[in-house]
């Protein structure tokens, strides 16, 4: 305290006893008055200690930036931060003098690298701490906010995700900073994922990274300058380019293609189109993922208006052959000009090829509270670690591997480390138990919170919901139904709606045309909000998902929510649900809840088969959990996704209950697989069952091979003839097809009663092979009472017809053993049924149970006791065989070494379909793991043999494949052939045109120049305007001329001849027969003849026939550019017919293969 302010405290307390009242107040303002002043000096001293601690920090931050070696050797700083945070309360009764131990502390307690503490808890300095872990750790320049010690990032993390996003990133920090960065552009460097050759780069038309002016370029160079075949006159030509360019829409990912009929003549509808279809509408449609389809209606009866349209069949094949075309050569032009290759190859590089997948090493975690007994596997503990460390995460681990240990383990983790405080796990409705029992297990003293329906009735829930919200659960357990009951609030929606319109009135906003359909999006979105404002009144005093509080979901079972809405163009493609269901809708808007109020992070789900019908599944768990990634790659929408991943193929197909042709297409194909493969890798941690140690082994399938009967070799010929039939068309598609060829060949393969219920028992047979080893394995394994399944898709039973269950049981029955220990899963109908069948199992008081994998292979925990898995048919899919092996090859298994057998029929669709089965499986193992190499792949949907197949495995001889292949590249061949003798045909008759083309360029050039100089002349011959008087008879004459002019052209619209108006400037003024209101022109015609296009105005009138007379030169250059390409186009027109395309050769190829195949088959040439 101040001298003074003391000194008058002093003053005050000797004499306050002499004082009056008055007198003493006034001392007391004295007081105040020292008192205040006294304040202020001590704030002024205080704001100035605080400016120089300031200048101290500038001053160390100065040194750090200025510096010119490395991020860490450079900071010579002139404050010690030894002793800083030495009280800091998060190290209480931690200590370790390594350094890099206390990397491993930071991460285990707080979830990430925090210098301060590392520093805490050693007792080093941080710059100590920082050049000890120099390598281990690196500062991103995003996060650092211009401190050294912070956003700072273990070398895992910083060193992965998109390296080019983060090179730029530090080569821009660096050059600000003078060289603070250098370390880490040069680590950067040394992990940039090898480069990707051009060529192998997968590109068709509406690949969501091209631009849009390269689409412009590619409609140019398949038909020309769409400037040449206007009249031969001035025109605005800046305004024409600009209202030709092709739009594409990034938001919602779709393309228009403007005035599509702009090429008056026969190119669009000859080479790439149709006499139906224009070209420029093949490419729109192309560009957006849609079919064409040509169609045409015919007399309908039934139809109340006499007619139906119905699909073109020779026109739509047409059309969709020159689709394929152009789409062929797209993808050879598009790399063909090295300035647009490096482009092109810049962006596509930039932004997909450098994506580097992120290892997570778990071994550092010790899970405070855990149990002692409960023991994680390394590769759970990786999991754990890389759901704390990434933002959303697929847990993509084999069924049985035990994926619930590690959600519980990886929620209780981040609770502790304080990186989530409410966690909810979403499980299927018959396994809550089971969750329970396994969290209270790992985590004994857990509160949680278990909801089944039964505490969930619509009388209990919102004191159940208020109880979640108000409560600090260590985890929420609920199953499905009831999840799905919590309602999600409309403001919520409401918000989330808002801003996507807002988003597209943004693009409304940058766009000057061609808003139609966003502006009808926005419509829609206005609507919907409407919509949900009026329900938002109804539900005012409800506890919504939204105010639960939820940090961290947990999602087991998730491929149960993979049917979620799909807001796309793409038309008539096999499998795919635009509308989805409500269950999926509903989980997709809680997940988004949860990721935008946790920074985008927050999800976990848990599958073990993500992938079942097709490659495309990815994109669904992709919008789960990595929607803002596909957004900074214009993949949000699944139109951009087919564009940038898949190939469509389009064809005519039967369905089995129909009699006409119907337009399918499917996603064929899949390209660019290893950068789909980086991207899902960043958010999948993907763990195969055979590579875990805790589960039973196995020695590999054991193939129980069935010789084929008489009765089945001969209704292999009966396979053969009716696929022969089907390709030649000689039976109706209603009646007989591919589908049911492939669905017979696996009945009679299963066993021929199925097909043919007069054939009586044979033990050469599956279901009699198959009993012999249930039987041998049964007492075998008598003292130990295990178990074991046999499952079958294609026969389930029935309560009269043959089928395989009932004739398994029969022959069990028959060899002795009780029918007391051999159930169906289909005769348990309820839950409680269910329940009591699974323990009977588990105890080994069922010891063979029989069921189909929708029933059995999903969700069924009986593992306990079983010893062997029969696969009696093959599984339509990859994801139908996990589920099924998930049943026995599981955690908890007592049986160290189990058995899978499958029975194979000789000769029939079993062994061709198992490898196909196989191979389909490695390709989605490497695509999960992230180790797929090929950049190409067929779909995994194909579900039907093909005719060459067929024929090939009924025969029992490959080489009908191989001729069956000849033979249709042979026809192709032939087709080819004769489209090149037509196309010389064209360029024959193209040519020979060119010479009048020519003169008839040469004749509009002379006239021009001619015409331009008679029109310089006689503006030179005019008299001068050399003063008012004749500058003001002059805009007389002008006026009145305009006057003239725009009375003539309002009298003279739809007139059926041509009027010929005056002289200007030595040109004739003509005026058109037939003239549109709407577009009004005149010609100008003296030697040569002019169009000029008119507007509404007089004096603009007036002023266009002026600037097309005046620019009557720069009309001979673009005649003449004309003229050379012209030039051009005739020496590309004879150098193509001088080397055409000749498919002679490989005809003859082809024939002499097909007659070497047919030698070797034996085939009779009559």
């Amino acid at each position: 305290m101040e001298k003074s302010l003391q000194d008058t405290i002093a003053n005050l307390l000797k004499s306050i006893d002499g004082y009056s009242s008055a007198e003493l107040g006034k001392a007391i303002s004295r007081l105040q008055k020292a008192q205040t002043k006294a304040h202020k000096r001590e704030k002024e001293e205080e704001e100035r200690n605080r400016i120089l601690e300031q200048e101290k920090k500038e001053q160390a931050l100065q040194a750090a930036k200025n510096a010119h070696i490395d991020q860490v050797t450079a900071m010579e700083l002139p404050l010690d931060w030894s002793n800083v945070f030495e009280n800091d309360s998060r190290t209480d009764g931690i200590h370790t003098d390594s350094i890099p131990d206390g990397l491993i502390l930071s991460l285990s307690n707080l979830g990430y690298v925090d210098i301060e503490y590392i520093s805490a808890v050693t007792g080093a300095d941080m710059k100590t701490v920082i050049c000890t872990l120099k390598g281990s750790i690196y500062q991103d320049p995003e996060s650092w906010n211009e401190c050294f010690y912070k956003g700072w990032q273990t070398a895992d993390e910083y060193l992965s995700g998109n390296l080019k996003i983060k090179l730029r990133s530090a080569q821009k920090a660096n050059e600000k900073y003078n060289g603070y960065f250098e370390e880490n552009i040069r680590a950067i460097k040394n992990v940039l994922p090898p480069a990707v050759r051009c060529d192998d780069i997968y590109v068709a038309p509406g690949s969501p990274w091209i631009p849009a002016d390269i689409i412009d370029s590619f409609i140019e160079h398949l038909f020309g300058d769409p400037l040449r075949t206007l009249p031969y006159t001035v025109y605005d030509e800046k305004r024409l380019r600009e209202s030709y360019k092709t739009i594409h829409d990034e938001y919602t990912g779709s393309w228009e293609i403007p005035e599509k009929s702009r090429y008056m003549n026969g190119v669009t509808s000859f080479n790439y189109g149709t006499i139906k279809l224009n070209a420029l509408y093949i490419l729109e449609r192309t560009l957006n993922m849609k079919s064409v389809t040509v169609t045409v209606i015919t007399d309908c009866p039934s139809n109340k208006s006499g007619k139906k349209r119905v699909v073109d069949r020779e026109e739509t094949i047409n059309a969709v052959e020159q689709q394929q075309k152009m789409i062929k050569e797209f993808q050879r032009w598009i790399w063909s000009d090295p300035a647009r290759k490096k482009r092109l190859y810049d962006i596509f590089d930039e932004k997909y090829a450098c994506v580097k997948r992120r290892n997570f090493d778990g071994s550092f975690l010790t899970f405070p509270g855990m149990d002692k007994s409960v023991r994680l596997y390394p590769y759970q503990k990786n999991a754990v670690a890389r759901i704390i460390f990434s933002p959303n995460t697929l847990l993509a681990h084999d069924v049985g591997s035990g994926k619930t240990y590690i959600m519980i383990a990886a929620g209780q983790e981040l609770r502790r480390m304080g990186l989530s405080k409410k966690n909810m796990y979403v499980v299927p409705n018959n396994i809550v138990g089971q969750w329970r029992d396994i969290f209270l297990k790992m985590y004994p003293n857990a509160n949680i919170l278990c909801i089944e329906p039964k505490n969930f009735t619509p009388s209990k829930r919102e004191r159940v919901l208020t109880d979640i919200a108000g409560n600090d659960y260590d985890g929420i357990i609920i199953t499905y139904s009831c999840f799905e009951s919590i309602p999600v609030s409309k403001k919520e929606a409401i918000a989330e709606l808002e801003k996507k319109k807002n988003e597209l009135k943004s693009i409304m906003r940058e766009k000057s045309r061609n808003t139609s359909r966003i502006r009808k999006k926005v419509e829609n979105l206005d609507k919907a909000i409407n919509e949900l404002y009026i329900a938002l009144n109804d539900m005012y005093d409800t506890v919504f998902f939204d105010d639960l509080g939820i940090t961290r979901l947990f999602v087991d079972e998730a491929h149960n929510f993979k049917n979620v809405p799909l807001d796309t163009q793409i038309d008539k493609v096999l499998g795919l649900n635009k509308t989805g269901s409500k269950k999926c809708r509903d989980m997709m808007d809680k997940v988004h809840i949860v990721q935008k109020n946790n920074d985008g992070k927050g999800v976990v789900m848990a599958t073990g088969t993500p992938i079942t019908n097709s490659v495309s599944d990815a994109f669904v768990f992709q919008q789960y959990l990595q929607s803002g990634e596909l957004g900074m790659l214009d993949l949000q929408t699944f139109d951009a996704w087919v564009g940038m991943f898949a190939e469509r193929k389009t064809d005519f197909e039967i369905d089995v209950d129909t009699e006409t042709y119907r337009l399918a297409t499917r996603l064929s194909k899949f390209h660019n697989l290893p950068e789909l493969t980086s991207l899902i890798a960043s958010f999948a941690d993907f763990h195969k069952v055979y590579i875990t140690a805790e589960i039973p082994q196995t020695d590999g399938y054991r193939d129980a091979l069935i010789c084929k009967t008489p009765e089945f070799s001969d209704y292999l010929k009966l396979i053969s003839a009716r696929a022969e039939d089907v390709r030649r068309g000689v039976v109706p598609r209603d009646e007989d097809n591919m589908l049911k060829i492939t669905t017979d060949g696996r009945k009679a393969a299963l066993d021929m009663r199925l097909v043919n219920n007069f054939l009586p028992f044979t033990y050469e047979s599956k279901v009699a092979r198959c009993a012999e080893n249930v039987f041998g394995i049964y007492h075998k394994t008598e003292a130990g009472k295990s178990a074991q399944l046999i499952f079958c898709d294609s026969s389930t039973p029935h309560n009269h017809a043959f089928n395989i269950y009932d004739e398994i049981k029969r022959l069990l029955m028959a060899m002795g053993i009780p029918e007391s220990k051999i159930a169906y899963i289909h005769d348990a109908q309820t839950d409680a049924q269910r329940n009591t069948l699974f323990t009977a199992v588990r105890n080994g008081d069922i010891r063979i149970l029989i069921g189909s994998t929708f029933k059995l292979g999903l969700g069924v925990n009986i593992q306990d006791r079983l010893i062997a898995l029969h696969h009696i048919d093959i599984p339509w899919r990859p994801a139908d065989m996990i589920q099924r092996e998930g049943r026995i090859l599981r955690q908890g298994n007592l049986n160290s070494k189990v058995y899978i057998y499958r029975y194979i029929t000789e000769g029939s669709f079993d062994a061709y379909s198992w490898q196909l089965l196989e191979t389909k499986q490695r390709f989605i193992t490497s695509l999960l793991s992230g180790t797929l190499t090929d950049r190409d792949s067929t779909d995994i949907d194909g579900t039907v043999l093909d005719y060459a197949e067929v024929k090939a495995l009924a025969v029992g001889n490959s080489l009908i494949k191989q001729r069956v292949e000849a033979t249709n590249n042979l026809s192709r061949c032939i087709l080819l052939q004769k489209k090149r003798i037509e196309q010389c045909e064209e360029m024959k008759n193209e040519l020979s045109e060119i010479p009048s083309k020519r003169r008839t360029l040469l004749r509009a050039i002379s006239n021009c120049i001619l015409d331009a100089k008679q029109y310089k002349a006689d503006v030179a011959s005019q008299p001068p305007l050399s003063d008012s008087k004749a500058k003001a008879e002059y805009a007389n004459r002008r006026k009145a001329f305009r006057e003239y002019l725009d009375e003539n052209l309002r009298s003279y619209i739809l007139m059926p001849y041509e009027k010929e108006l005056t002289v200007y400037h030595g040109f004739k003024i003509i005026l058109p027969a037939n003239m549109s209101e709407i577009h009004p022109y005149v010609w100008l015609k003296k030697n040569g003849s002019y169009r000029v296009e008119l507007g509404d105005t007089e004096i603009g009138n007036l002023v266009r026939i002026d600037n097309t007379l005046s620019t009557l030169d720069e009309l001979c250059e673009k005649l003449n550019k004309q003229l050379e390409a012209l030039d051009d186009k005739e020496k590309e027109l004879k150098n193509s017919l001088a080397n055409p395309e000749d498919y002679t050769e490989m005809i003859e190829e082809y024939k002499e293969e097909v007659r070497m195949l047919d030698e070797k088959l034996g085939v009779d040439k009559k």
